[in-house]
């Protein structure tokens, strides 16, 4: 039989994200960017399963893998812009976060303890949830780049104070998240559905944050939306899936109708890229059980490689020193 030599195709091999390399000791981490898992879903309410959602995003993502069928170069080439993206950025997947169920304060506390060990190697940290809940032990860890300013993107608010005296599900992050005394500016757009609740809304509006509901971001556009955030100012971004349509993301815990179309998505996220230093981001809600063709996991895998891809297009770095966007 010939040999062709490793043409690394999507359902051979172990399935890192992207098949990229697995550097699982944070502590020796070496690395541009930092995939890192965080299969939690103790903090939903309705349709578990998110915990799954970081292996089944990496199971999705080797249809993207790097260097498959004896391309040589390094990152993707972009159709649209005809430009290579990632060539020469580090990606590693570091693996998941040991979690420990029903043991909340503590599986939380090691998230912090984790995404620090990240920062502190200067590496840009990507999240793979899990369940919404995991967003806040994540901007936790960002203290030291106040004012950081967060930019929430979901169908929903999450910033409901208590729940029945939970404070940490799926629907507080964000509220969680506003507590913290270094977090800036919080913009939230994509918002739509008849399940918000009128209080978390005016507590949120009363705090100075910004919402865009859908109806109003297609009305201003995505300048108009991102207008407030200081120019290249630090940033994080939290992506709930669900803020994509049920028709492109069908796999989330509480999807609602009329979300955002792929393209507009992309559209935000090239914007974010570009006015703001973003300095990581996560993808939360994916829910396998909910959606076995995987277009929510794939939708996750592809805005991943695009958003990493403008994001450092928007800060490259230098041929000689890595990690110049985490300092």
């Amino acid at each position: 039989m010939k040999s062709y030599g490793r043409v690394n195709l999507p359902f051979t091999g172990i399935a890192s994200f992207c098949k990229f390399p697995v550097q699982t000791d944070l502590n020796q981490l070496s690395a541009d960017a930092a995939i890192f898992g965080v299969p939690w879903d103790e903090g939903t309410g309705y349709r578990p399963g998110s915990r799954f959602g970081p292996r089944s995003i990496r199971e999705y993502s080797t249809r993207f893998a790097f260097h498959e069928r004896g391309v040589k170069k390094r990152g993707y080439w972009n159709i649209e812009n005809k430009e290579r993206d990632l060539e020469n950025i580090q990606v590693v997947d570091c693996g998941d976060q040991d979690v420990l169920y029903l043991k909340v304060d503590e599986t939380f506390s090691a998230i912090t303890d984790s995404i620090k060990k990240i920062l502190s190697r200067k590496a840009f940290p990507v999240i793979l949830g899990g369940d919404h809940s995991v967003a806040f032990p994540v901007v936790r860890a960002f203290r030291k780049f106040a004012p950081l300013h967060v930019i929430h993107l979901d169908a929903h608010l999450d910033y409901n104070d208590s729940i029945e005296g939970v404070l940490l599900a799926n629907g507080n992050p964000i509220k969680r998240i506003s507590e913290l005394n270094f977090v800036g500016r919080i913009i939230q757009i994509g918002m739509r559905g008849i399940r918000t609740r009128e209080d978390a809304y005016q507590d949120s509006r009363a705090r100075g944050n910004k919402i865009f509901t859908m109806s109003e971001f297609r009305r201003v556009g995505v300048e108009e939306a991102l207008s407030s955030i200081p120019g290249k100012s630090n940033c994080y971004v939290t992506i709930d899936m669900d803020v994509l349509d049920p028709s492109i993301a069908p796999g989330t815990s509480s999807p609602e109708f009329d979300g955002m179309t792929y393209g507009e998505i992309k559209a935000l996220l090239e914007g974010i890229a570009s006015r703001g230093k973003v300095l990581g981001f996560d993808v939360v809600e994916v829910n396998p059980f909910l959606d076995p063709i995987g277009l929510t996991q794939t939708a996750a895998a592809m805005l991943i490689l695009e958003f990493l891809g403008a994001i450092f297009k928007s800060t490259p770095l230098s041929s000689s020193k890595r990690g110049k966007r985490i300092k």
